[in-house]
């Protein structure tokens, strides 16, 4: 019996698996750091807030509208 068997390794443009089980806590720290950036920078945005911030279960009630209707100019 060989002490070697050559078999072939699933990757795609060289890289494999193994290669990018190194990149997966950076590239998770990332993530989330671009998705509080960008929660950061849309929080003033009316759509987003309505469609993505309200539904955040733990901060979503800070993100609601309480101003009376009287108060708003439109």
């Amino acid at each position: 019996m060989p002490a070697f068997i050559r078999r072939s390794q699933i990757g795609l443009a060289g890289l494999t698996p193994e290669r990018l089980r190194g990149w997966t806590t950076p590239l998770m720290f990332w993530g989330v750091a671009a998705g509080g950036a960008v929660s950061l920078f849309l929080s003033d945005v009316p759509l987003f807030r309505k469609d993505v911030l309200i539904k955040v279960p733990v901060v979503g009630n800070y993100f609601v509208d309480k101003t009376p209707d009287s108060d708003k100019p439109f």
